[in-house]
């Protein structure tokens, strides 16, 4: 009996695996958000195993090079002089929590390495491709919700900012939806060729952001449309550039500059006050993993908090602890010390660097780099980067830089070419003819 050519597709084991995770993590935000924690709410903690392993495999099969290999030694030394501060200092006994925080700490820079090392290895790129039609689907569905939730609510909206409802989607949060968003642009940007189409998206895109009401994610959306319009010619950051973003950046986030900085008593504030007191008390080390500001800290209140008299503190208390966890600044201050927080600034120079040098189109450097931003800057009053949120945005940096990386070898700066979107029935790396009959 003889096959029947049209039915014959191939599966590539490894890059369907790494789609699969980027589709579970968004979801595992809505899982757990609308149903409950769950196995599936550990998805970014299970993709940082595997990315750990990988990279163990990959380092003796190939090698690390660059800066990523750079990032790895930076990210080892943080994690040992963390641990220093837990051995010296004994506030936890608590190893398992010692744990989770480290992995909380490796997850993102991990999976940006990897999804980077893959990316540069998927010659036709198929995890972007396999991403298009859910990343079109959601900015459509999005942004059609979004429009309805303006007049009726459908139970997709928080409070009300600026005088519209705060939209977040299925998520349940709208800063992280934004972000979600965002990455699915880049996925269109990447991969789309027809300019109107990607303006389509790209309006919806903005529009969805403008729904969040939420000033992290104004940051990304008015950092990318500055550098837009600024880099006609070259793709390059210039002092004119880094003057201008700052000056939007600030506006775009006044309202969390006034509710989380010059409040000196709102609880992200005592937060990140209190975590330079802890760096300065437990110098030079920190005062090491699950102690302070962590996700772990929160769970097994810390007692450091006893000590700092967060029990009489609004959103600090043992009984209602909302913002324990939410301001990760303070915890890479205090948990990690000066030493850790100057190692830790510099692994995130070292995800910067192949980010600046990104040769794609600009609209998707522009994006990624404005992602970049957003997220380091929230940093100081949320917990985003740490979150599965956050690690979704870390593999997409890794996934962009990874690309950019394989056509600037081929020679090749444009959008996913014709030949490579017909090349699927060839057996190529690790891909695999499936025949159905």
């Amino acid at each position: 009996m003889k096959l029947n050519k049209s039915l014959r597709f191939n599966i590539y084991p490894r890059e369907l695996l790494f789609s699969i995770f980027l589709i579970m993590l968004p979801f595992s935000l809505f899982y757990e958000k609308r149903i409950g924690t769950g196995l599936i709410s550990y998805t970014d903690e299970a993709l940082a195993v595997i990315c750990i392993l990988y990279i163990v495999y990959f380092s003796f099969k190939k090698g690390i090079k660059s800066t990523d290999l750079v990032l790895i030694i930076l990210l080892i030394a943080t994690v040992l002089i963390t641990l220093l501060g837990n051995v010296i200092y004994r506030l936890t006994s608590n190893w398992f929590s010692v744990a989770v925080d480290a992995i909380c700490l490796a997850k993102m820079f991990v999976t940006f390495i990897v999804y980077k090392q893959v990316a540069t290895y998927d010659k036709r790129e198929l995890i972007i491709r396999y991403l298009l039609p859910i990343a079109k689907l959601l900015l459509i569905s999005g942004s059609v919700c979004g429009f309805i939730s303006l007049f009726v609510d459908i139970g997709m909206t928080g409070g009300k900012r600026y005088g519209i409802p705060s939209f977040y989607f299925l998520f349940n949060n709208e800063a992280r939806y934004g972000y979600i968003v965002a990455c699915c642009l880049l996925v269109v940007l990447v991969s789309e060729n027809n300019k109107r189409k990607k303006s389509f998206y790209e309006f919806l895109c903005i529009f969805n952001i403008v729904l969040t009401t939420k000033g992290s994610v104004y940051i990304v959306l008015v950092c990318y449309l500055i550098l837009t319009f600024m880099w006609r010619n070259k793709q390059k950051l210039s002092p004119a550039n880094i003057f201008v973003l700052a000056v939007g950046g600030t506006l775009a986030s006044s309202m969390q500059i006034n509710t989380y900085i010059r409040d000196q008593e709102s609880p992200r504030m005592v937060l990140l006050r209190y975590g330079f007191k802890t760096a300065n008390t437990y110098f030079p080390f920190g005062s090491g993993f699950a102690t302070y500001g962590s996700d772990q800290a929160a769970q097994n209140y810390s007692v450091l908090y006893t000590k700092y008299g967060f029990e009489n503190r609004y959103g600090l208390s043992q009984d209602y602890g909302a913002f324990l966890n939410d301001c990760y600044l303070g915890m890479v201050v205090g948990e990690f010390g000066y030493i850790g927080m100057v190692l830790f600034l510099a692994m995130l120079i070292m995800v910067f660097i192949p980010i600046n040098r990104i040769i794609l189109d600009k609209k998707v450097k522009a994006l990624t780099l404005a992602l970049f931003i957003g997220i380091v800057v929230s940093s100081v009053g949320t917990a985003i980067i740490k979150s599965s949120g956050g690690v979704f945005v870390f593999a997409f940096f890794g996934l962009i830089c990874g690309y950019s990386q394989n056509r600037q070898n081929r020679g090749d700066g444009t959008t996913l070419t014709a030949e490579s979107k017909n090349s699927d029935s060839q057996n190529v790396g690790n891909g695999k003819i499936i025949n159905n009959i």
